[in-house]
């Protein structure tokens, strides 16, 4: 990881995208994505309230500095915030046999253009370089059931379809990476 100017540090970069830590500054730009319905409409969440986005947030910062992971900042060349992605936890406490989830949300206006499937790759890789030892040593996702361009990035990077379960009431696929 590297410390840029603004005193983020990167996770990891890709041929278009960079993989960031939050500031508490972030938090209009992260506010602005989660309150669009049409990115949020594949999330468990639904658009979110101000709170909701602050809270989102704060477990953001929290989350990297105790855990060393969390649902990181996308930023594009221009270091604009285009969306977030990363993992968390499969279930709400950390715990033996646990898994880390891999998630991804982008701006509308990047979908279709292969990003998804090049950040879920590095993601892929980032998270076998970075074992916790305190976790599962696989990685599984979530996609709902309808959201056919989600399940082909899956697909794409190595994830096996498992089974169909409900969340929040909404029919949703799990997928696992051994």
């Amino acid at each position: 990881m590297r410390s840029g100017p603004s005193g983020r540090i990167e996770v990891l970069s890709t041929g278009r995208l960079r993989v960031t830590t939050w500031l508490p500054s972030d938090y209009a730009d992260l506010r602005a994505l989660h309150s669009d319905p049409l990115v949020m409409r594949h999330m468990r969440s639904g658009v979110e309230s101000a709170a909701e986005t602050r809270a989102r947030l704060d477990r953001f910062l929290r989350e990297q500095v105790e855990l060393g992971w969390t649902k990181w900042r996308l930023e594009d060349a221009d270091r604009r915030l285009v969306g977030r992605a990363g993992f968390n936890l499969d279930g709400s406490d950390l715990a033996d046999g646990q898994w880390r989830e891999l998630g991804y949300v982008l701006a509308p206006g990047l979908w279709g253009l292969g990003l998804a499937t090049e950040v879920a790759g590095a993601l892929v890789g980032w998270h076998r370089a970075h074992p916790d030892p305190r976790l599962h040593a696989g990685l599984c996702a979530y996609a709902f059931a309808e959201n056919g361009a989600s399940r082909r990035v899956l697909e794409k990077v190595g994830f096996t379809l498992v089974g169909e379960e409900w969340r929040s009431g909404v029919p949703q696929v799990r997928y696992e990476l051994a």
